[in-house]
């Protein structure tokens, strides 16, 4: 199954003026991965190059190997501008106000850890460790949250679905390991 909500990355303001939503586009969800200890890098993506409607989007399966772990860097593009934006640079400005989430499914034999932080030491998620033990499929679900107000009110404790948040974008990509 594949789930894609292609919402709003709402923009997180510093002053004492009201929040705005300025609305962006995430057309594509892109995950780098590098094995540890050597190897050549290889990219696997979701793509819905000309946004919400329109088109069908494409996607791939995620297929790593077994005992093996990686280094993962994701990526968040709007093609439906030109030039592309590369959305990854506004989310690690306002790191405080987002949040990545990544929940494997139960056999799929993967782990994902060592996430990278915001300022306040709160898991931001843009890069990661995945480690896939043995031979299974499954899914994984990327989900990222934007947490308003100012301050924004994100901590290490809250969870995917805290009311505290709300869903920027969600992709379910299919995991192979072999």
């Amino acid at each position: 199954m594949i789930v894609l909500m292609i919402a709003s990355l709402s923009s997180c303001k510093k002053d004492a003026v009201p929040e705005t939503n300025d609305e962006e586009v995430i057309t594509t969800m892109k995950l780098t991965f590098v094995p540890v200890g050597g190897s050549a890098s290889f990219t696997y993506q979701f793509d819905d190059s000309d946004g919400p409607g329109g088109n069908a989007p494409m996607q791939d399966s995620i297929v790593l190997s077994s005992s093996t772990s990686y280094v993962v860097t994701l990526q968040l593009l709007n093609k439906t501008t030109n030039p592309v934006t590369d959305l990854t640079t506004e989310i690690q400005t306002e790191s405080d106000a987002h949040r990545f989430y990544y929940e494997p499914s139960v056999g799929s034999n993967l782990t994902v850890s060592q996430l990278d932080n915001d300022d306040n030491g709160v898991p931001l998620g843009i890069n990661g460790t995945w480690s896939a033990s043995t031979a299974a499929t499954g899914t994984i679900k990327i989900t990222l949250r934007h947490y308003p107000g100012t301050p924004p009110g994100k901590e290490t404790s809250d969870p995917v679905n805290s009311t505290k948040s709300a869903t920027d974008v969600e992709v379910i990509f299919n995991t192979i390991v072999q």
